[in-house]
């Protein structure tokens, strides 16, 4: 099976950078976007302001970046989870992550950019920015598990693309009201079959996680 290209991994950051975005999701979940405040990033990350005011205009900057480190960690992993993933592994490795590898800060942090999002027009289209960004990395695996023959090419990227992220935006609402999760076990058949009807019609299994998709 052919592998997925290498460059969609996550952003590098020099150490301060890295520490700050840590300690900036770390402040905005714990008091959320409107009390938190800059001062306190500083104070978590051992560092004046100054540090913060020469990389970002401000904390809504600063909130999106640490928001998209986030879910670039988890978009990483999942292309780490196989030593040579294709996009249908992909696809189920994320699909099955939703309800296995919950990442209840990222959820915090994501609830917390949509409310934000509502009310504040200018960071909205920061936020629909980040997510243009992230949906091209996952149509990137898509487009190239079609040339692969792993994808039914009659099927619209944009389109797979986008029920993805309504099913990963909708766990993060799940979160915020604590709804209970769906068994692992009846999830994955769920994602399965899902990843199974994308396959190309002359394809009618796959061999790797997609596996007994029934």
């Amino acid at each position: 099976m052919a592998a997925v290209s290498t460059n969609v991994v996550i952003s590098e950051h020099d150490d301060l950078t890295s520490r700050l975005l840590d300690a900036a999701a770390e402040v905005f979940i714990k008091r959320g976007i409107d009390k938190a405040g800059v001062a306190a990033v500083a104070r978590l990350a051992g560092v004046t302001t100054g540090a913060i005011y020469s990389r970002w205009p401000g904390k809504h900057e600063m909130m999106i970046d640490a928001l998209d480190r986030v879910m670039s960690r988890e978009f990483h992993d999942a292309l780490l989870s196989h030593p040579d993933p294709g996009a249908p592994d992909v696809l189920a490795s994320l699909g099955q992550d939703l309800v296995t590898s919950r990442n209840r800060s990222a959820d915090c942090l994501l609830a917390e950019a949509l409310t934000l999002a509502r009310r504040d027009a200018d960071f909205g289209l920061m936020l629909r920015r980040m997510f243009a960004e992230q949906e091209g990395r996952l149509a990137e695996i898509i487009d190239e598990g079609k040339a692969n023959g792993l994808i039914d090419v009659s099927l619209e990227t944009e389109s797979i693309v986008a029920l993805c992220h309504a099913i990963s935006v909708g766990f993060v609402m799940f979160g915020a009201i604590d709804r209970p999760m769906p068994s692992a076990d009846g999830w994955d058949r769920v994602i399965k079959r899902m990843v199974a009807a994308a396959l190309p019609a002359n394809q009618p299994s796959h061999n790797t996680q997609t596996t007994g998709a029934d």
